[in-house]
């Protein structure tokens, strides 16, 4: 018995010492190399279509690559007079803790207070992409409060919802309108 156990300890140490002797491949290396000063040069009306994403979009004309971050999509700032919009693309699944929840939380981040279901119509208003996917549009301006201001847009589809937000002043929204409403209109859908 003791040799059946010797013989089973060296074959163990044979495949081993069989493995540690194949040649070493080269390993990858990954580096970080931080970015020049400055933000990032516009993108010209680039096509975007993420890997394993359901949709893609074309980026307008002088937007930025914004920051990054778990929950964003896509990310750009949006060059305006005198300011930088920051433009965010979310996606989540399911109902997304529904539209007016959404629509609260974003009246909040201004100083407006919630809205009814009712009351909606007044600012939001829907709209089609040119492949003919309706969502719903909407400007949140607080007069109280010119300096912050909200564009955005609800992409409702069956498996998630696609958020697409700006914030910049009255001002600024105001001006990123066009380019922000050609964002949405570009958006292609390949399900849901």
């Amino acid at each position: 018995m003791k040799r059946m156990i010797s013989n089973k300890a060296a074959m163990v140490l044979i495949c081993l010492l069989g493995f540690s002797a194949c040649k070493e491949e080269p390993s990858v290396k990954q580096y970080r190399v931080q970015k020049a000063p400055g933000s990032s040069p516009p993108v010209e009306n680039q096509a975007s279509v993420p890997d394993g994403l359901p949709f893609s979009w074309t980026v307008p004309s002088g937007w930025r690559q914004g920051k990054s971050s778990a929950m964003r999509t896509a990310s750009y700032e949006v060059p305006l007079d005198g300011e930088t919009g920051d433009f965010s693309l979310v996606r989540l699944g399911g109902g997304a803790g529904g539209v007016m929840a959404n629509l609260n939380r974003w009246r909040g981040q201004i100083g407006l207070g919630p809205v009814s279901a009712e009351e909606v119509s007044k600012f939001a208003h829907i709209r089609s992409t040119a492949q003919g996917r309706p969502y719903m549009l909407m400007t949140l301006i607080n007069p109280e409060n010119p300096g912050s201001a909200i564009l955005a847009a609800i992409f409702e589809l069956s498996d998630y919802v696609l958020f697409a937000k700006l914030t910049a002043s009255q001002a600024g929204v105001e001006k990123a309108q066009p380019s922000f409403e050609a964002f949405c209109q570009s958006l292609t859908f390949t399900g849901g």
